[in-house]
């Protein structure tokens, strides 16, 4: 009995269960509306509330594509750069692999809200715009994020939808 209690305590799990946790960037295009990206995430600490952000990498000063990036990111007025609308969609994961619908929103993404230096591991400095900050209980969850409008200007520049911990409840 005490062996079987082991054999389902929840940590046990983790041990064998290699999908991503609280950590993930995958590649977007946001240069046509209707590109999507979609993975499973594991969050292992409800108390950690989850960066949902977008990371366009920095191209290098001289580029065509840096002015361009820097407007669209800082530009206008309120230096809140052009709104990006996109459609985030998360589906909670049961144990019986039958998936519930935990959040779907369309949002308005603007501004910037950090920098970064690395992507995966790997050396990237990149400008971070905030989609959404929530708590995921723990558990897996599939993500979808869908880009809603034409950039073509953002043609050739490197992005990542991304998903990151952070401290406190939101």
């Amino acid at each position: 009995m005490a062996l079987m209690s082991f054999l389902h305590a929840g940590w046990f799990g983790d041990l064998f269960d290699d999908t991503p946790k609280t950590y993930h960037t995958v590649p977007i295009d946001l240069s046509s509306a209707g590109n999507e990206t979609k993975f499973i995430l594991r969050s292992v600490d409800s108390e950690k509330g989850g960066y949902f952000s977008l990371y366009f990498v920095i191209p290098e000063s001289s580029s065509q594509h840096y002015d361009l990036l820097h407007d669209f990111i800082f530009g206008g007025q309120k230096r809140e750069g052009i709104s990006t609308p996109v459609k985030l969609t998360i589906y909670r994961i049961e144990q019986d692999n039958n998936s519930t619908l935990f959040y779907d929103k369309t949002i308005e993404s603007k501004g910037w809200s950090g920098t970064g230096g690395y992507i995966d591991g790997k050396h990237a400095t990149y400008w971070m715009r905030t989609i959404d900050v929530l708590n995921l209980p723990v558990g897996k969850y599939s993500i979808q994020l869908k880009n809603l409008k034409d950039f073509p200007e953002l043609k050739g520049i490197e992005m990542y939808f991304a998903v990151h911990g952070g401290r406190g409840k939101y």
